[in-house]
């Protein structure tokens, strides 16, 4: 995850997720989830973000996504 200021306001959030992951169903099955789990986390206003993902998150049971997710964001924020 990458963050960096951005306009002032609610944060914008930005998927990447690079066709060596997979065909285009398996890179919009990630970029739902993700997607899903960025509504339960507390991210900073103010602020942009780029989330990179991993093939990981297309089968990772989602609790541990959100794990991920959560992980990412607190230790930005250190």
């Amino acid at each position: 995850m990458v963050r960096s200021p951005g306009r002032p306001g609610a944060p914008r959030v930005g998927l990447v997720v690079s066709r060596d992951v997979g065909e285009a169903v398996r890179r919009n099955r990630i970029k739902r989830r993700l997607r899903h789990a960025v509504r339960a986390v507390q991210l900073e206003s103010d602020m942009d973000y780029v989330i990179i993902a991993s093939d990981l998150v297309a089968d990772a049971p989602f609790p541990q996504v959100m794990q991920w997710l959560q992980r990412a964001v607190s230790e930005r924020d250190r």
